[in-house]
């Protein structure tokens, strides 16, 4: 995460790339197959304005709907709101959560229980096996899903060969988490920082 936002500055893709990605993942005709689920991978040119703000490397990408026992653990001041077993798949959200956007949360619900195209999330998981990801893109579509019942087509984006955090990128993504200005939050992210910082290379 902190890679992402180190390089979702100047150089980062523009507002005409992201607003096409959005409206690309709000219908991006992926067919799950009925027995299993999955569907073929989109064109990862689709997602070019996000892959670019990953690091280095080659990845992996598969297009599945959701099992039924998902579970959406997210963040608030100084705790987590809710956990997960190690058989579920845990997604963690890096936006507001839930959405305040509740128009357009109802737009993708009426959507989704209309049938046809489904919208997708797209999820980054530390490695392939990996039942916990990072919700990238998708937090209305996600609420949307939960209020209609319905398990969501996930995107999931793995690395090939799982890496070490890096001490550059540590270095760089500090700024964009920490402005400066004094916060009860700073001690943990200063906490959470160490020790990452301990375990990179």
């Amino acid at each position: 995460m902190g890679w992402l936002a180190a390089r979702a500055g100047t150089d980062g893709p523009g507002l005409c790339e992201v607003k096409y990605l959005t409206e690309w993942l709000s219908a991006p005709g992926l067919v799950p197959d009925p027995r299993t689920g999955r569907a073929e991978p989109p064109d990862p040119e689709c997602l070019r304005p996000l892959l670019s703000l990953l690091a280095s490397g080659r990845y992996v990408m598969t297009a599945a709907v959701a099992p039924h026992h998902l579970r959406v653990v997210h963040p608030r001041a100084l705790q987590v709101h809710g956990w997960y077993a190690d058989e579920e798949l845990a997604l963690v959200t890096t936006d507001a959560w839930p959405p305040h956007d509740h128009r357009t949360v109802r737009h993708y619900r009426d959507r989704i229980r209309a049938g046809g195209d489904l919208p997708a999330l797209v999820v980054l998981f530390p490695t392939a096996e990996s039942w916990v990801g990072y919700l990238l893109d998708g937090h209305h579509k996600l609420a949307a899903y939960e209020q209609a019942g319905v398990p969501p087509m996930v995107i999931r984006l793995s690395p090939q060969v799982p890496c070490p955090v890096r001490r550059d990128d540590l270095d760089r993504a500090w700024p964009a988490f920490s402005d400066g200005a004094p916060r009860d939050q700073d001690a943990v992210l200063g906490r959470d920082f160490s020790y990452l910082r301990a375990e990179s290379v």
